[in-house]
């Protein structure tokens, strides 16, 4: 999917739902009716053409706007900041809440969940490291590979008896803060 400024945001949201995260960051929330991006970025104060860019980098792997974002350093160096504080107040503590759930409710004794949160918790220090360093944003595509990493061990080393569900909120939200890590990646190097 291409964004443009006549999408109508729900069909973006219905398409990719994990870009709802990112939505926040602007001060959009659910319930956002049948405008199109255009009239919720007017109605929002929100800078239009950097809003598409951003929603298009998240959806679209190979879409960099690197053009957009160098030309609103400002507008994505303001995004960044909240972007960190994002992940300090919401990504990194819904995939912290999760998985110590995960591992509460697991009764097999021969797991390696415990394993897989510990190097959760090495991703996240090297967030802390990189992401919310003092020094401003930087790129962090070693974060972005660990993720990949962890997002690897579920899907094929997982073992024992666990509550499927729980498992895959989990490997969603870890899912969900990787396609977030890229979209950062992408912005930070395109400003830098």
């Amino acid at each position: 999917m291409i964004v443009t400024k006549d999408t109508k945001l729900h069909d973006v949201v219905i398409a990719e739902p994990a870009i709802i995260a990112v939505l926040n960051r602007f001060g959009i929330t659910l319930g956002i009716g049948d405008n199109s991006v255009r009239n919720i970025c007017e109605e929002r104060g929100i800078d239009a053409t950097f809003f598409v860019a951003v929603l298009n980098a998240f959806i679209n792997d190979n879409f960099t706007g690197c053009e957009v974002f160098a030309s609103c350093k400002p507008l994505a160096s303001d995004f960044l900041q909240r972007t960190a504080a994002y992940y300090q107040r919401f990504l990194i503590p819904n995939v912290e809440q999760h998985f110590n759930l995960l591992i509460r409710r697991n009764t097999a004794v021969n797991s390696n969940l415990e394993l897989m949160r510990n190097f959760f918790g090495e991703v996240k220090s090297d967030i802390a490291a990189t992401v919310c360093a003092e020094v401003g944003p930087l790129p962090c595509s070693a974060v972005e590979d660990k993720l990949s990493d962890l997002i690897s061990m579920f899907v094929i080393h997982l073992s024992g008896n666990y509550d499927v569900n729980l498992c895959q909120a989990v490997l969603f939200a870890i899912i969900c803060l990787k396609m977030d890590i890229s979209l950062y990646n992408r912005i930070c190097s395109s400003i830098v």
